[in-house]
């Protein structure tokens, strides 16, 4: 059994490296999506808010089947969904397939989501819980290299062709499911059973720090995730309005290089930090969100294209260097807080407010999008990034104290 785990420990991190998100089409989306398939960004924006409606409908069915099929079958279920979302984008033309490939996108994340348990469960049967950290922090740092490496020729490949950067999207949706079945949760709790002796329903309780984990959650990665997509969107309107298309995309594809260095650079230290301060990374993380979103807004008045570029990449890459840091400190958070029993719920759960805030904000903004610039929706960003802080702030003081008051 040692055995078996300590090798599913070294293929989790290629795994989760290659199934993260939907590599290289996650590098030229925007370009993609705008240039190849003509669409608008009030479309792009919609396609995104609809399928996030679409999942949080499906949110209980999709619990129900992960609960029934077990953490092991479901990851492979996630694997295959995202290799259906990289066919249907790559081979739909049409406003409903697009919208159905990032249906089977989202779809794949909730699936997908109970890898960390599977992780935190297999550590945990053979007595070494306390590197979880460690080795998500490792899979995220597999990500985070896999990406930058195609930062740097996705754009290049776009350039030479549309749709090659999509070629090499299947091709790794394709290895990462083949890799999906050697990901296996051997533990027994691969399927959680939510019942008494009796047979009676057991119900899960939510204490007051694991509602506040998951409000913050939900608005920092819907935050997050919003920027990164309307940042990128503005970032490439301010750069398009004095370049042409050819000079954008190589434009584009140094902002996200730069970006996904930095995201390596978070996740080669995140361990390290996380051990020293722990409880102090959910108020300092959400604090660089809040910079890096008052860059993106401040460096596109900036009166020469040189400042401007030079400002809104630096507030891009301080988006990425928070986000898979934040997200290894709810997973931790929760696990230290909660009852082993409830860790697949509650890891669905963390995907279903990150997907409420999400598809919230993207009705919210496409709205705006029809009346306003970009640079309002950037501003209401912002002011979202100043709720988190304080969010996070109470946060912390009810772990401390909660800490407090636990045993020795």
């Amino acid at each position: 059994m040692i055995g078996k785990i300590e090798r599913f420990a070294k293929i989790y991190p290629l795994y989760f490296g290659l199934e993260g998100d939907l590599l290289f089409y996650i590098a030229v989306d925007t370009l993609f999506l705008t240039i190849a398939k003509n669409f608008s960004a009030v479309q792009i924006v919609s396609v995104i808010s609809i399928a996030q409606i679409i999942c949080i409908i499906l949110q209980y069915p999709m619990l129900f089947v992960i609960r029934k099929m077990g953490n092991t079958c479901s990851v492979r279920i996630g694997s295959l969904a995202l290799l259906l979302s990289a066919l249907f984008t790559t081979f739909g033309n049409s406003y409903f397939v697009i919208l159905l490939a990032r249906i089977c996108h989202d779809i794949a994340t909730v699936f997908r989501s109970v890898s960390y348990v599977a992780l935190e469960n297999n550590l945990t049967l053979i007595g070494k819980r306390e590197e979880f950290v460690k080795i998500q922090t490792n899979a995220n740092t597999a990500y985070s290299v896999i990406t930058m490496f195609i930062s740097f020729v996705a754009n290049w490949m776009f350039s030479v062709n549309y749709y090659l950067p999509m070629i090499g999207c299947i091709t790794t949706c394709t290895l990462g499911f083949i890799l999906s079945f050697f990901i296996k949760d051997y533990s027994v709790y691969n399927k959680v059973t939510l019942k008494n002796e009796k047979g009676e329903r057991i119900k899960i309780a939510y204490s007051k720090i694991v509602i506040l984990v998951l409000i913050v959650y939900g608005l920092f990665y819907s935050t997050v995730q919003s920027c990164q997509t309307n940042g990128k969107i503005f970032i490439q309107q301010n750069v398009i309005a004095i370049f042409n298309v050819e000079h954008t995309a190589l434009i584009m594809g140094v902002i996200i290089c730069v970006s996904r260095i930095v995201r390596v650079l978070s996740n080669m230290v995140f361990a390290k930090l996380y051990k020293k301060h722990k409880a102090k990374m959910g108020v300092a993380l959400p604090t660089v969100l809040c910079t890096a979103i008052t860059l993106l807004l401040l460096g596109s008045f900036a009166p020469k294209i040189i400042f401007k570029i030079c400002i809104m990449t630096i507030g891009y890459a301080m988006l990425l260097f928070v986000r898979d840091p934040f997200r290894v400190y709810v997973q931790s958070v929760l696990f230290e807080n909660t009852a082993v029993e409830m860790h697949q719920t509650l890891m669905t759960m963390v995907e279903f407010f990150a997907k409420v805030g999400y598809a919230g904000m993207g009705m919210l903004f496409s709205a705006v999008l029809l009346k306003f610039p970009m640079s309002v929706v950037i501003a209401i960003l912002l002011a979202f990034s100043m709720v988190e802080i304080i969010l996070c702030c109470i946060l912390y003081r009810m772990l401390v104290t909660n800490k407090t008051a636990s045993p020795s």
